[in-house]
């Protein structure tokens, strides 16, 4: 049985992020500075060159407008560079995704099953993964190549501020989302919040992350799947 691995596609989406992004500051009325779109990049750069290892919470949404549905998965993921990811997913998803540098493991636990998929080479990589390149290694400058980049807006509270930033493709790029959105966080300078928009806008996902932790101490076998006898490995593309 072929499992739809969309929503772990999504996931990794998220390192966009930690990626993709002159200074003089200006300040609003009420005191909070108002940084620019080349600032708040350099920012986001500048944290994700610090950034060796992180956990969090996550929350994935799927809506379908079209059907009027939503899809909700609740978990954690932990990750460490050099391009190494754990997310689990609770019940009743029931799913442990670990991506280890070579291999993208899906391990589907109430199926017994679990998928496995290069995470390079264009013909052994399912739709959609090519999102896992995109995220861990693109540079500011290539991401400006992709993608027209804008600053919505920021969001102000009492204790920080949240740059909302839009990510186009251009037509010079082929992209399976019409946009992507981000909420980068004050402070942190990564994003906590996403919004992928596919279909002209007809299906949205949304991830959430919180309780983020960087640089914990996470060893390497968090990233090695443990596969019981009785589950049976798919390999689609092989």
């Amino acid at each position: 049985m072929m499992i739809n691995n969309r929503l772990f596609c999504l996931i990794t989406v998220l390192f966009i992020g930690l990626f993709v992004f002159s200074h003089t500051d200006s300040y609003g009325s009420d005191g909070h500075i108002s940084y620019s779109l080349d600032e708040i990049l350099e920012k986001v750069e500048a944290a994700n060159s610090r950034l060796k290892t992180m956990d969090a919470d996550v929350k994935y949404s799927r809506v379908i407008t079209l059907l009027d549905s939503e899809e909700v998965s609740l978990g954690y993921l932990q990750y460490k560079k050099p391009k190494k990811l754990n997310l689990n997913f609770f019940p009743p998803r029931n799913e442990i995704n670990i991506i280890d540098g070579t291999y993208i493991w899906i391990y589907h636990l109430n199926e017994k099953q679990v998928e496995k998929y290069k995470t390079t080479g264009d013909m052994d990589t399912p739709q959609g993964m090519d999102i896992f390149s995109l995220g861990y290694e693109y540079s500011t400058d290539k991401a400006r190549k992709d993608y027209d980049i804008t600053l919505l807006d920021d969001i102000e509270t009492e204790e920080e501020a949240l740059y909302h930033i839009e990510l186009t493709p251009k037509d010079t790029f082929d992209s399976e989302y019409d946009r992507i959105l981000l909420w980068v966080r004050e402070g942190l300078w990564l994003p906590v919040q996403y919004q992928m928009f596919e279909s002209d806008g007809e299906i949205i996902n949304t991830v959430e992350l919180s309780n983020i932790q960087i640089n914990p101490d996470i060893p390497d076998k968090t990233f090695v799947l443990d596969i019981p006898d009785d589950v049976e490995v798919l390999e689609p593309f092989k």
